[in-house]
């Protein structure tokens, strides 16, 4: 075989590759709205702007940013009352203050 089939070949394959890496990365939507439904929906819009029993979620990541960021946020969503209790976390004593007596469920 020559060279430039070689490398075609090649290419062809490492093309194929990263085709498959990319469909196996994306995202599962429909998981992801399985989820808000059965857990976040009774009590936070859909909409992520209005508010109802719980906050708005449009823009949580920003109001968590200075407080910890993601990390704390999802310790938050996985046990709010042990962050409130701990009294570490100003975001979450803010939370409390303007959302208690209402408590979060634990996930």
């Amino acid at each position: 075989m020559t060279y430039n089939v070689l490398l075609n070949r090649l290419l062809l394959v490492c093309g194929l590759f990263l085709t498959s890496l990319a469909l196996v990365a994306q995202p599962n939507l429909d998981a992801g709205k399985s989820l808000f439904q059965a857990n976040c929906a009774a009590c936070h819009a859909r909409d992520m702007k209005s508010n109802l029993t719980g906050p708005a979620l449009g823009g949580v990541q920003a109001r968590w940013a200075d407080y910890g960021g993601d990390e704390a946020l999802y310790s938050w969503i996985r046990n709010s009352q042990a962050m409130i209790t701990a009294g570490d976390n100003e975001r979450a004593q803010q939370v409390w203050a303007e959302w208690g007596p209402v408590v979060m469920n634990n996930f």
